[in-house]
């Protein structure tokens, strides 16, 4: 890795070939890879999102798609980016039904205490 922030892709790709190989030698290195971008995304993208738990959905979605990863469909990078991506965009619009239908109930509450 060149910078702490940065992905290098190929590494990306070796790390997950030997991790797929031998998850107990290469775990740590990877699941930092993973969380490097995990967390670039959530910053890039300003997700209104609760990090802790976005951060360990993207992991467990991660961990059930990694041997599904082919290189020759695609790069690690875009592919894991779309994934993380399209969860949190899941995330974001469950929490935000979720609080509109708080919101809405509590509305209601207080319109029939304004009936009795």
């Amino acid at each position: 890795m060149a910078s702490k922030n940065y992905i290098n892709n190929k590494e990306f790709e070796e790390l997950i070939a030997l991790y797929l190989k031998d998850p107990g030698t290469h775990e740590e290195k990877l699941f930092y890879m993973f969380e490097l971008l995990i967390m670039n995304i959530l910053k890039g993208f300003s997700f209104n999102v609760e990090e802790d738990d976005a951060k360990q959905e993207c992991f467990l979605l991660i961990l059930k798609t990694l041997k599904n990863f082919n290189p020759e469909c695609g790069n690690a990078f875009n592919y894991f980016t779309t994934i993380i991506l399209n969860n949190l965009k899941l995330i974001y619009t469950k929490n935000k039904k979720y609080n509109e239908k708080i919101e809405y109930y509590k509305d209601l509450n207080k319109d029939l205490l304004k009936l009795q």
